[in-house]
């Protein structure tokens, strides 16, 4: 078959073809960028450690998309605590105004502050 003789068909696997393939040679390109940062708040008895994962959109905003916490706070209330702060982070994506979780004040005093200190620290990275 000559380069000639291609019908339409051909011509349309042909670009089907080389569209998919620069699919994926332009896949990272158009990825966002994945941040990662930690941050370190004083919870009631110990440390919390918050390891956010994040990237920026092109406003510059920032858009978490996991949070890591680890904290030697008692299970019942520090560990709730922890995953309904996550949960309203995520959901809400505010960072410096979310709601503490009532009778978990030391707990969620940390957790923003670990916060703090991770958002701000993706903020700077480049």
């Amino acid at each position: 078959m000559k380069f000639k003789d291609f019908g339409i068909r051909e011509w349309l696997v042909i670009a089907f073809i080389v569209i998919g393939l620069a699919a994926f040679a332009f896949e990272d390109i158009f990825k966002p960028k994945i941040y990662y940062a930690e941050g370190t708040g004083i919870g009631y008895n110990d440390d919390i450690t918050l390891k956010v994962s994040a990237y920026k959109k092109k406003d510059k905003t920032i858009r978490v998309t996991n949070i890591e916490v680890e904290h030697a706070d008692t299970n019942e209330i520090g560990g709730v605590c922890c995953t309904k702060l996550v949960e309203d982070i995520k959901a809400r994506q505010k960072f410096e105004d979310f709601d503490f979780v009532a009778g978990a004040t030391f707990t969620s005093e940390g957790f923003k502050e670990a916060l703090t200190m991770a958002i701000d620290d993706i903020r700077n990275q480049e």
